[in-house]
């Protein structure tokens, strides 16, 4: 098979490294490369990449993070922030009046330019054989990152991604029904979608990985059955991301 689509094809989370390991330099620089050279709405780059190498600084996001140990002991972990603000700057330069970046859409560029540039890292990495782990429950402690970072107006934490060497083997997960993700011309009736997530319940239930304590569906009922990040609408707003009244939401 042609190399890089094997090495897409055989993406498995991490959750455990190897504290010891060590990226060489080149290494390091290789997967920022290939991170920088991701596709962006208008070759904008709405992203920075901010590599949290200062120990103090990593304990101190672990401690806020507990469910994600792995942040400590990964050889580099990158937080990824959604940037507009080299953007405001263009905008000075030129007298524009940055009206846009309010409204929700800005919102979004921010998020797709960066897990566009977070996947290119991810396939660069583990194709030099390093093991990933993305971390979105930093969004949680958004507030704290965006102190600690010195993040200024219009930039956001989005993820965090751990890069390293592998403590453990993990067995390649299933993925969802084709039917259930993929369609032609129109969106599939919920009859297969139904279908398609039974089956896969059952399949992640035969599976067996030790860390998913509920049946898949349960597992999203739950979830999506309590907000989460309920700071982060109000932290949106002190950053200049999400001021336009039609982005606010009913409690804006």
């Amino acid at each position: 098979m042609n190399p890089v689509i094997d090495t897409l094809c055989q993406h498995r989370t991490y959750r455990e490294f190897d504290p010891a390991a060590v990226m060489p330099p080149d290494h390091v620089q290789a997967v920022l490369d290939a991170a920088r050279q991701a596709p962006s709405w208008m070759n904008g780059q709405h992203y920075s990449i901010i590599r949290i190498t200062d120990p103090a600084l990593r304990a101190q996001i672990v401690a806020v993070q507990p469910g994600n140990p792995q942040i400590g002991t990964c050889s580099e972990y990158w937080l990824f922030i959604g940037d507009a603000h080299r953007a405001a700057r263009c905008s000075q330069a030129h007298d524009g009046s940055f009206a846009a970046v309010g409204t929700p859409d800005t919102v979004l560029t921010l998020a797709v330019d960066a897990a566009l540039a977070a996947q290119n890292a991810v396939i660069a990495a583990e194709s030099l054989g390093y093991a990933t782990c993305f971390t979105g429950g930093i969004r949680l402690v958004a507030p704290e990152l965006t102190e600690w970072l010195a993040l200024p107006q219009h930039t956001f934490p989005l993820f965090g991604l751990c890069i390293g060497k592998p403590a453990v083997q993990m067995r390649l997960k299933p993925r969802l029904p084709q039917a259930a993700v993929v369609a032609e011309n129109r969106y599939p009736d919920d009859a297969l979608l139904d279908a398609a997530l039974a089956e896969y319940e059952q399949t992640l239930l035969d599976f067996g990985e030790a860390r998913e304590k509920l049946p898949y569906r349960e597992k999203f009922a739950r979830y999506y059955a309590r907000e989460y990040g309920e700071r982060n609408p109000a932290l949106l707003r002190a950053q200049g991301l999400l001021t336009h009244p039609e982005g606010l939401g009913e409690n804006g």
